[in-house]
């Protein structure tokens, strides 16, 4: 992984554990927990998926969909 790709996969990171909180009431480390745990964070570690590259709304409403919740914007 190059370190723009590291950049911007730190950075969807960050933005998939504020949208957990935001949205969930989660405070910071139940959120890592859910993001780190989740198969998306998975995917999104594998450059070869391009997932990193995703804006955090699509991203959110994977990981949504993975853990069977409906998303917030629906």
């Amino acid at each position: 992984m190059s370190e723009l790709q590291k950049r911007i996969f730190d950075a969807a990171t960050r933005e998939l554990c504020a949208a957990v909180m935001e949205h969930e009431g989660a405070d910071i480390r139940t959120a890592m927990k859910v993001v780190y745990g989740s198969k998306l964070y998975a995917q999104l570690s594998d450059v070869e998926t391009g997932l990193y590259r995703e804006g955090p709304v699509y991203l959110y409403d994977m990981l949504c969909e993975e853990r069977g919740m409906r998303s917030p914007r629906l």
